[in-house]
């Protein structure tokens, strides 16, 4: 009996989240986030916020302004003049929990997670929502023509928002995620769809997420894979970057994680700094300090 429960609990999973597409208008549950900062922002009736578009989203340049570089002694006097518009908090509204954030640092073996505390990883946790909230808006600009979100719109804005090393391993992550989806379908109804796509992060958690958000009237399934997969591999990114970084100290050859540790490495990541600032703008190529630490062959 328990057996043919969890199986109808599956199935019933699969006919409401993730049926191939979900209609924003059929949500019901109401989401505090919004891609708006302002205060003052579209509401329903039937729940839920509408991420309406920004004025950069509506300029000719499009993409363009998104990722407008800006110098950082620029920023501090933008942020202390009030006129730096800041991308919103998420707080408790990721589509993903810090004990699966945990489990997918342990899945990669190389990752030594052991030494990181809970602070630790809610700061991480922290830090890539904004990432997050990043690709969301690229991704719901380039839903708008078909009204649509597609794992294509998912895999473009990928590469727009992100840098180029880490678009390619977050890329390569989602289209793996997607064929072990496409390859188990003889036991659908049995497993859920992140186990069938070998993620620790729920794809269904993300699909209604994107739902709530609003990033686009109709979310086809592969698009929340994509999603999922790529702030599953962005997670273990930063992590292994941060590990990698010679601020961290090492005790026997194990990094000694703390917060402050954790927030110099990122400031000192060209590729890493800008993309999880709270500015709506991207502050692209540079470290905290303004200097450019990798050179890009065109």
């Amino acid at each position: 009996m328990a057996g043919k429960g969890k199986t109808a609990a599956r199935t019933l999973e699969d006919l409401t989240l993730d049926s191939g597409y979900g209609g924003a208008a059929d949500s019901f549950r109401s989401s505090s986030v919004s891609l708006c900062c302002s205060d003052t922002h579209l509401s329903y009736a039937h729940g839920g916020n509408c991420w309406h578009l920004t004025e950069s989203m509506h300029s000719r340049h499009n993409s363009l302004d998104t990722v407008n570089t800006v110098l950082a002694e620029d920023t501090e006097i933008l942020e202390c003049s009030g006129q730096c518009a800041k991308l919103p908090e998420l707080e408790e509204d990721v589509p993903w929990s810090l004990g699966e954030v945990e489990g997918a640092l342990r899945k990669d073996e190389e990752l030594c997670v052991g030494n990181a505390s809970r602070e630790i990883i809610a700061k991480l946790s922290a830090l890539v929502s904004r990432a997050l909230v990043r690709v969301a808006r690229e991704a719901q600009r380039l839903s708008l023509r078909y009204a649509r979100c597609t794992k294509h719109e998912i895999q473009s804005a990928i590469k727009m928002v992100l840098s180029w090393t880490i678009s390619v391993n977050c890329i390569t992550a989602a289209l793996s995620a997607l064929s072990l989806y496409n390859m188990n379908t003889g036991d659908k109804f049995s497993r859920g769809k992140s186990a069938r796509c070998g993620l620790v992060f729920s794809v269904g958690k993300f699909f209604r997420w994107m739902v709530d958000s609003r990033v686009a009237l109709r979310i086809h399934e592969h698009a929340a894979i994509y999603l999922s997969a790529c702030m599953e591999s962005l997670f273990r990114e930063v992590f292994s970057r941060v590990q990698r970084s010679a601020l961290v100290e090492k005790e026997n050859g194990v990094p000694k994680f703390s917060v402050e540790s954790l927030e110099q490495a990122i400031n000192n990541d060209s590729e890493l700094w800008g993309l999880l600032q709270p500015y709506q703008h991207l502050i692209c190529g540079k470290n905290a300090s303004g200097k450019c630490l990798h050179t890009y062959l065109i």
